[in-house]
């Protein structure tokens, strides 16, 4: 039986997959990515009922995969804290949430890019989700309470995994970026 941490794991563990697959053949990333949305809509009504505790202890559980997961999605490239969007991030078809920049990460040739955001709370999550909606994507999983949030989005341009967490420093919005 799944827990409600396995199961966020799970949702988590899809968005990454579907991150890292830039790589790939048009149609392995067709057929990932729709596996991914299937997996996420499949645990999204599971999520809906976790705790705060759940998400927390399942993104500490994942936080080793992210890092692994923007290696390979942005095949080695070096995530900075110079308050610069990376070169060559889409602006304009990714709406980031009002925060202040920290820095990011680009992949070679395009291949993906990693943003975070410094925000005032864990709610800025909803302006995020509704930024990402309004410029046309569509939400295939998302899960958030006062501590932290996650979602999986995609539209026919890119995919992205943004989550949002509280930690000691503050709240940091992460988006991980791929294209379609």
């Amino acid at each position: 039986m799944r827990t409600p941490t396995r199961t966020l794991i799970a949702a988590v563990a899809a968005g990454i997959a579907l991150a890292g697959l830039s790589g790939c053949s048009s149609e392995s990333v067709k057929q990932a990515t729709d596996f991914g949305s299937s997996v996420a809509s499949n645990v999204s009504e599971t999520v809906k009922g976790i705790d705060g505790k759940a998400i927390q202890d399942g993104m500490a559980s994942v936080a080793g995969g992210i890092d692994g997961a923007l290696d390979t999605a942005l095949k080695g490239a070096k995530v900075t804290s110079d308050g610069q969007l990376p070169d060559g991030f889409p602006t304009k078809d990714v709406p980031l949430v009002d925060g202040t920049v920290l820095g990011g990460g680009s992949g070679p040739d395009g291949s993906g890019w990693v943003v975070q955001v410094r925000v005032a709370s864990v709610d800025d999550f909803t302006t995020a989700t509704d930024r990402l909606t309004a410029a046309g994507y569509t939400e295939s999983a998302k899960r958030a309470d006062a501590s932290s949030a996650f979602g999986l989005f995609r539209s026919d341009g890119h995919r992205v995994v943004l989550t949002v967490a509280k930690t000691d420093a503050g709240v940091t919005a992460t988006y991980i970026v791929t294209p379609r």
